[in-house]
């Protein structure tokens, strides 16, 4: 068995390998790209000046040399978009420099001149992020795209459970909310379609669930027509998220929420047949490395009980038997009827129905190369 699973992690890598145009096609998602020239006093290019830089969020650290042209280029996969960038070469002072994206641009372009070997204050750098030319929300949109990104941050300061991703989309104007019933789970509805033709992908991939522990997730996106050609298999909305991966730093979270009916203003009829609940929810995640710089692990659980009260006539009020167009005294006289014949209709009916939920999130994440990452996720 063992020898099957080496195996298969050989096939997955060399796959990997092999298909440098599908790994490039990533590039953009969740992926900064550090590039940039290195000149000396007189203007010329540096070669093999060592140019570290360091994540300021996960406190990774990649390095590269620069060619014969001066140039360099860092893929920095999940790196935050805040970086510290030291520049060596020997001859030279070395040069720090800090970079920031000042949007949602993903290539952070930073040119720096290296002064003389004597002791010498050299002129700041100041790097601007180039505009895009189509925007909405502060984000470069592809053509066609229209959509909003939502990240965990934003979310958390919004009165809206993170790991419900139906939920999530209904913050997108142009997106509503569909309830979820006995038999269904809760969805959302985009220019009026039906909820079927929506999709839901995870780092990229077909998800076929809207429940994900809430300390895993990293970012969402919800997407809401199908005009660009980078996405399918959807005709009305799409709600892209990606996952938390491991860092350098050992990090972790621990969320409960509570949803009370005595915490709610309620209106003058609180009846079953309104969306009135009890609910607990825990969540918890985990994450550091495995080898500093090089192989990384994350790991999150959450688990739900809801409880609401059984939908029943025998507990509803008379205002809601009216709006389901039943009146008072017909239910009555049919409960009647039902003791008559022996049959005791309170005792078969329950209070309340339970509700369990539980979902599960692993994800390892090995550094190949700079320009190969292998990712391992386990959901439950």
């Amino acid at each position: 068995m063992i020898r099957r699973l080496l195996t298969l992690a050989a096939l997955l890598a060399g796959t990997i390998a092999a298909s440098p145009i599908s790994a490039r096609a990533q590039v953009g998602a969740t992926t900064d790209i550090l590039t940039g020239r290195v000149v000396g006093p007189d203007g010329a290019p540096i070669e093999n000046v060592t140019v570290a830089a360091q994540s300021a969020e996960s406190g990774i650290t990649r390095t590269k040399h620069t060619g014969a042209d001066g140039r360099y280029t860092i893929l920095f996969p999940d790196g935050g978009g805040q970086y510290r960038v030291e520049f060596r070469a020997i001859g030279f002072q070395p040069v720090r420099r800090n970079i920031a994206r000042q949007g949602d641009e993903d290539r952070l372009v930073a040119d720096v001149k290296l002064g003389s070997p004597v002791a010498a204050q050299l002129t700041g750098v100041t790097v601007t992020a180039r505009q895009p030319t189509r925007q909405r929300g502060g984000r470069a949109q592809t053509p066609g795209e229209e959509g909003r990104t939502l990240g965990q941050e934003q979310l958390a300061r919004l009165p809206v459970d993170q790991s419900d991703l139906a939920a999530v989309a209904a913050l997108v104007p142009g997106v509503i909310p569909v309830e979820g019933t006995d038999s269904t789970a809760s969805s959302f509805s985009v220019a009026g379609q039906r909820s079927t033709l929506n999709n839901t992908t995870l780092d990229g991939l077909s998800f076929g669930s809207f429940s994900v522990p809430q300390e895993g997730l990293r970012g969402t996106r919800v997407i809401t027509n199908t005009y660009d050609p980078s996405r399918g298999q959807f005709s009305g909305g799409e709600i892209a998220s990606t996952t938390r991966g491991g860092t350098n730093q050992l990090t972790g979270g621990f969320t409960y929420s509570r949803r009370d009916p005595t915490l709610e203003f309620e209106g003058a009829d609180s009846s079953v047949i309104s969306p009135v609940f009890l609910q607990d929810q825990i969540s918890a995640g985990l994450g550091g490395p495995i080898v500093k710089d090089k192989f990384f692990a994350f790991a999150s659980g959450q688990y739900r009980r809801r409880s609401d009260p059984f939908q029943s006539l025998l507990a509803t009020s008379p205002a809601s038997l009216s709006a389901l167009g039943l009146q008072p005294d017909s239910v009555a006289r049919f409960v009647n009827a039902v003791n008559g014949f022996g049959i005791p209709s309170s005792a078969l009916v329950p209070d309340r129905r339970i509700g369990d939920n539980v979902s599960g999130l692993i994800r390892l994440d090995y550094f190949v190369t700079d320009a190969h990452t292998l990712t391992v996720r386990a959901d439950y």
